[in-house]
């Protein structure tokens, strides 16, 4: 068995109150043990913040805590995860000098971090998990035929919408702006992907539609449009999730719907791959797997 790394890590933001990510953290590297990576949650909480400063002091200041109770320990074993949710997703400035594993400074959106002893390292893992979930229910993002590429159908133009349509347009997707409380700059990498609403009617391809402007914590209305004979059924994708029961996913005659702990999922998954431990991606459990678990927690 690999050394023990020694781990403080965290959700940041607010709220966090209904956050799942710490049973998350604890599940993976349960999982990744088998395979023979030690790695030892010194903390592994929820820390609400309105400050991503503020949620980096925290990490730092368990780093001393762990450094005085035990001086022989190896610095270089030493790290802190943070995954950032809002309001401190946009809070890291371009010129802050952070290293980027995975998405784009230029999109000024973050959502995950990791000190690994020398430096602070970001990602933003909110693209590649939707492309996670997307693939996991059968979109085809080979198709040559701009009609039948997969159709992102989305609400709100925010950090992490930007983030979802950059990463679903360099998949080879076609987007649909529709509405939101901010706009999604026509100037964006998705610019030469968007369909206009008047277009959209004749767009054959499967669809997901995403409100991201949902609040946090929150259930969204279970509603559509009924799906037409011959008509691949669309998918509905919740971006948030509250306490308590859930159905997973819900098929009817609309389409199928998809609870949002399917995209925290996916995104904490793709953060251990191309963030806190990417030479253990091929033990990691797949997507259904550590759904299957959240749901029987």
């Amino acid at each position: 068995m690999s050394k023990a790394r020694i781990v403080c890590a965290a959700v940041a933001g607010n709220p966090i109150s209904h956050s799942l990510t710490p049973f998350l953290f604890d599940k993976v590297a349960q999982i990744l043990q088998r395979s023979g990576d030690n790695i030892t949650f010194h903390a592994c909480e929820k820390i609400k913040h309105n400050s991503l400063i503020d949620a980096l002091a925290w990490g730092h200041a368990k780093m001393s805590a762990i450094a005085k109770e035990d001086e022989g320990a190896d610095p270089g074993r030493r790290e802190i995860w943070l995954s950032i949710t809002s309001p401190l997703k946009h809070q890291l400035p371009l010129d802050s000098g952070t290293e980027w594993a995975i998405g784009e400074a230029m999109l000024a959106s973050v959502n995950q971090m990791r000190h690994d002893g020398h430096v602070w390292k970001a990602a933003n893992t909110d693209g590649a998990g939707l492309l996670m979930v997307a693939k996991e229910f059968g979109f085809d993002f080979n198709l040559t035929d701009d009609l039948e590429r997969p159709l992102l159908c989305m609400v709100g133009g925010g950090s992490t919408a930007r983030a979802c349509a950059a990463a679903w347009t360099e998949a080879g997707g076609k987007i649909w702006w529709k509405e939101g409380k901010r706009n999604l700059s026509p100037r964006g990498p998705w610019k030469n992907s968007m369909v206009n609403a008047r277009d959209v009617c004749d767009h054959v391809g499967r669809r997901l539609h995403i409100d991201f402007d949902q609040p946090a914590g929150s259930t969204p209305e279970i509603k559509g449009e009924r799906i037409e004979a011959g008509v691949d059924a669309p998918v509905f994708l919740s971006v948030s999730y509250s306490e308590g029961e859930f159905e997973s996913v819900i098929e009817n005659e609309w389409g199928l719907f998809l609870d949002g702990r399917w995209l925290l999922v996916a995104q904490h998954l793709q953060a251990w791959v191309h963030l806190y431990n990417p030479s253990a991606a091929d033990d990691l459990p797949t997507l259904r797997e550590l759904m299957d678990i959240l749901i029987s927690a």
